[in-house]
């Protein structure tokens, strides 16, 4: 079957043809002629075919922000004309170097070339590049174009970029009487030396627990006894992270959820350096929450790393004073310090609302500030309060939706201070959560 650019560029020499011959124009003659030679030749021709494209990641894990290299070498053994390529990319990537569509020429031979491009992720998560596409045509568009897809699909995981803490480690070399450092719990059953013998609490090890000592105190306690013992030093830290769907506000880019994110790596990243034990928790995730059990070490900052990459917003069904009741067998064994991310103008009561989500939540964090009554600072938790973005922030005009909600930060600010909080307040637009941490650490000095 002859196709329709070949059937075109025929009528055009014959076109140019009765035109030279009329007019007696040798020109025209002669590129009516040189033409339809170039037509016959292109009608014979096949097009570029035997294709084959490796594509390769030099690594499969990134950080927000990062330069990836999608190295991509195209092979093609036969066939004359153009080739096509195009690499679909998700909508959160960017190309900053090269290009991810090209066309290439093909002579005679085979074809061997180097398509590598440069992208860029604006947002975390797991992403996949689909295979390549690609579409060879003969000269001058004649015979019929060949296409095909060249695989596998290649998977990325962009991981959330925490702050530099540089900062904060000069903050803390220069003493030890801060807010994040005099207050930081250590675990309570890993030491060697006795203390006394008190009631099992959920969380506590059965390796703890003195058989002997229990039978011989009968039936005056309803649990079995376990030993207390000095603890060794290692800080216990916990992160509660408030995933609900009102933190997805804003852009893809610079939202409460991706915020909230970066402040919890930021920590979490911080107090592995130190050595402590981390353990975490999401709630209101898509699904149900998700925990990170408490460990220490950079094996488990990785694997926070990739809990936080895969988190995503879900309805508020699961609020702090369930979260709080689901990890206590940790927290009652660690004692850790609190981190509580959320947006406090969430939990405020609106008009013909009642009080009973602000009293849920003032009431996890009287629990939580319970656990280790023995503060200087009056409690270890801290509430950080993401602030969502304003709608006319950016022009500057005013805005009583705004006002409203920072209006009921205050008021919800200062129920968790009664109830023994020590609340920050972070503004992404204004600083960076590294700021905003050490400004507090240097108030409290």
């Amino acid at each position: 079957m002859i196709s329709p650019a070949l059937l075109s560029w025929t009528w055009l020499s014959l076109a140019l043809l009765v035109a030279g011959l009329f007019l007696g124009n040798i020109i025209l003659l002669a590129g009516a002629v040189f033409l339809f030679v170039a037509v016959l030749t292109a009608g014979v021709i096949r097009p570029p075919d035997e294709v084959a494209i490796e594509r390769s990641l030099p690594r499969i894990i990134c950080w927000v922000g990062d330069s990836l290299v999608v190295e991509r070498r195209l092979t093609v053994r036969g066939g004359i004309g153009t080739i096509r390529v195009i690499d679909p990319l998700p909508e959160e990537a960017a190309v900053v170097d090269g290009n991810n569509f090209r066309v290439v020429w093909k002579w005679p031979g085979e074809l061997s070339v180097d398509l590598s491009y440069a992208i860029t992720f604006a947002k975390r998560g797991e992403y996949t590049l689909q295979e390549t596409i690609w579409e060879s045509q003969a000269p001058l568009g004649t015979g019929h174009a060949q296409s095909g897809t060249v695989g596998p699909a290649l998977n990325v995981l962009v991981a959330p970029r925490t702050a530099d803490i540089s900062r904060l480690n000069s903050v803390r070399a220069m003493t030890r009487s801060t807010l994040l450092l005099d207050d930081i719990s250590h675990i309570r059953s890993s030491g060697e030396e006795f203390r006394e013998l008190r009631p099992y609490q959920p969380g506590d090890p059965i390796k703890s627990i003195n058989w002997k000592a229990t039978a011989r105190s009968g039936d005056a306690y309803d649990v079995p006894l376990v030993n207390e013992l000095e603890p060794e030093g290692r800080k216990a830290v916990w992160i509660f992270l408030d995933t609900a769907d009102y933190m997805n506000v804003g852009t893809a880019a610079s939202s409460p959820m991706e915020n909230t994110i970066e402040a919890a790596g930021t920590l979490a990243e911080y107090y592995v350096s130190q050595g402590s034990t981390l353990g975490a928790y999401a709630y209101n995730t898509q699904g149900g929450g998700e925990l990170l059990s408490p460990d220490n070490g950079q094996k488990k900052f990785r694997r926070l790393t990739q809990m936080f990459t895969g988190l995503t917003p879900g309805p508020p069904e699961q609020d702090l004073l369930r979260s709080v009741e689901w990890c206590k067998s940790f927290l009652f064994r660690l004692r850790p310090q609190v981190f509580i991310i959320t947006r406090l103008d969430a939990h405020y009561p609106r008009p013909g609302d009642d009080s009973e989500q602000l009293d849920r939540l003032t009431t996890a964090v009287i629990r939580l500030t319970a656990l280790r009554a023995r503060s200087r600072r009056g409690g270890r938790v801290r509430v950080i309060h993401v602030s969502p973005p304003s709608q006319h922030e950016s022009v500057g005009w005013a805005d009583p939706q705004s006002d409203m909600s920072r209006w009921e930060t205050q008021a919800t600010m200062a129920a968790l201070q009664q109830a023994g909080a020590t609340v920050m307040d972070w503004n992404p637009s204004n600083e960076r959560f590294i700021t905003t941490l050490v400004r507090h650490m240097d108030r409290y000095q």
